[in-house]
């Protein structure tokens, strides 16, 4: 199960819905906090454009706000089979591939991306409500997380309800 720290993610209890359905539960995944919250001692802004390739839907655009307040990093691993769950964050978060692969579900259009060792990706976060997946039988899946814009003692990583794609 999840193996995961306070300052990288929040727990079931705390994000569960009342009179809704529980939120969704990793498996076979964990996450090593390699750099806790870190503040900038300067004013950051930031903007990414995701404009999908396999979407219809345009580009998403994410706006780091002008108070980043900090960034965590971490090492992310996926066992094989193993999913993070459907989950959000408050920021935009990069994403780099070290081994393995990822499959790589957005709520907005449910279409399968798949990156491999050597590529990265942008969450554009900000309620980007999105799900990874190693879907090898065999071999991990590993990643290096830098999560923008995480308010200090607030969680990087924010699980949701399971989402119907």
């Amino acid at each position: 199960m999840l193996n995961a720290p306070a300052a990288a993610t929040q727990s079931r209890s705390e994000n569960e819905p009342t009179g809704r359905n529980e939120v969704d539960e990793p498996e076979g995944f964990s996450v090593e906090l390699l750099a806790p919250h870190a503040a900038f001692p300067d004013s950051v802004a930031a903007g990414f454009l995701v404009d999908y390739e396999e979407s219809d839907l345009g580009p998403i655009t994410s706006l780091l706000p002008f108070d980043a307040s900090s960034v965590v990093l971490a090492k992310v691993t996926w066992q094989p089979g193993g999913t993070s769950g459907w989950h959000t964050h408050p920021g935009p978060v990069i994403v780099t591939i070290t081994e393995g692969e990822l499959e790589l579900i957005n709520e907005r259009d449910c279409v399968a991306r798949t990156y491999t060792a050597g590529q990265a990706f942008i969450d554009p976060g900000q309620g980007n409500v999105h799900i990874a997946a190693n879907s090898s039988t065999t071999e991990q899946a590993v990643a290096y997380a830098t999560f923008l814009g995480v308010p200090d003692g607030k969680p990087a990583t924010i699980w949701v309800e399971p989402v119907e794609c």
